[in-house]
């Protein structure tokens, strides 16, 4: 007899319903993309493989990866953010591909759109030429840098190091006209032991002219910024002043493998930093222990590549490949509280790893190990240029 009951139909309907439309949703181009994005393994270095330990090639990078979603990471002291970096520093991220990709990978190649400066004898200006003075003496590297010597798998020397004074004090000509000094500073200890440029006073030409009022009309107001370009000295980069520094320092420039910089307090730099720290670690007071560590694979990368205390590195990079040959940068930051002049010190260690040949890696870290103890064995002062 048959069922009149309607429950009965819709039992017997519900499995081959349910199977159609398991069919027809398979086959949209929603759950296309959905699966296909699933199926990319959600781990850091995934993107490039300039680190990769199976791939050296340096290979382009990715832009900013607009996604909210978890990373995971096989790495520790290795991560991404758990989100993407907030709208204003989307823009770093991508100015670091972009530096990466058109400035460093043609240097690397031989290829690069930007000259090397040639500002006179010996293919670096002579500092006095753009009104910058220099003068040395040998300093205990203070206890706020120790943890920057273990990023750099050393240890803080025991004697005096070279402590550099680049000043930007006195007037100079620079194709616009005569112009008075700038008060630029950058200071920091150059040691070819280690390989190492450490920065600790950074104030160049172009942020000391913006910050500077003058009088108008009887009226204190600041530099037009169309006027500024126009009244820097040649030589303004920190990545000159550190070439010119670090190839009188030692014998063997290749050498570097460090950039170090201590006390950061310029934006956008400071608040990037912030920002990653409180995604990854819930706070700003980040010590050694609980550093991060990363390469321009993540968006965190390539955002502190672009920031205005990476781009030194860029710069040397582009300019000095001859030199330097090609490297896969890496960045590890990290805050101690306590120490500094403000109760902080935000630092931040690039360390740049060179490409693996055709030898082991160790084979190429022992040659330059060599070169450095040789071109560092005897530091000498210099006196003021």
């Amino acid at each position: 007899m048959p069922n009149s009951n309607p429950l009965h139909y819709l039992r017997t309907l519900s499995a081959p319903l349910a199977f159609l439309i398991t069919i027809i949703f398979l086959s949209t181009p929603t759950f296309t993309r959905l699966r296909s994005t699933s199926s990319q393994p959600q781990v850091a270095h995934n993107d490039i493989s300039i680190l990769n330990p199976h791939n050296h090639a340096l290979n382009h990078l990715s832009p900013a990866r607009h996604h909210h979603h978890h990373h995971h990471s096989h790495n520790n002291h290795s991560l991404s953010l758990r989100a993407a970096l907030s709208e204003p520093f989307q823009c770093l991220v991508n100015k670091g591909a972009e530096y990466w990709n058109q400035g460093v990978l043609p240097a690397f190649a031989g290829q690069s759109r930007f000259k090397t400066p040639q500002f006179g004898g010996g293919g670096v200006e002579p500092l006095a030429d753009s009104g910058w003075t220099s003068h040395e003496e040998l300093r205990p590297v203070p206890r706020w840098w120790t943890d920057a010597f273990k990023a750099m798998k050393g240890k803080v020397p025991k004697e005096g190091v070279r402590y550099i004074y680049l000043d930007q004090s006195g007037d100079f000509e620079n194709g616009f006209g005569e112009h008075e000094a700038t008060s630029a500073q950058y200071y920091g200890y150059y040691v070819p032991e280690t390989g190492a440029v450490l920065i600790d006073v950074s104030w160049s030409p172009r942020y000391k002219l913006s910050s500077r009022r003058e009088t108008v009309d009887g009226v204190r107001q600041p530099i037009p910024p169309e006027e500024i370009p126009k009244r820097i000295p040649r030589m303004n980069q920190l990545s000159d002043l550190i070439w010119y520094a670090w190839s009188r320092t030692t014998k063997e420039p290749g050498t570097l493998r460090y950039y170090a910089v201590q006390g950061i307090v310029n934006e956008p730099t400071k608040p990037l930093m912030k920002e990653i720290f409180n995604a990854r670690r819930g706070t700003v007071d980040v010590p050694w222990s609980k550093r991060l560590t990363f390469d321009l694979n993540s968006d965190e990368g390539k955002a502190l590549f672009a920031c205005p205390n990476g781009i030194a590195v860029n710069w040397l990079l582009i300019h000095h490949a001859a030199e330097l040959g090609k490297r896969e940068p890496r960045v590890t930051i990290f805050n101690e509280k306590g120490t500094g002049n403000l109760g902080e010190n935000f630092c931040m260690v690039w360390d740049l790893i060179p490409e693996k040949k055709k030898g082991s890696f160790g084979k190429v870290e022992k040659e330059l190990k060599t070169k450095r103890k040789r071109a560092g064995s005897h530091p000498q002062t210099r006196r003021a240029v």
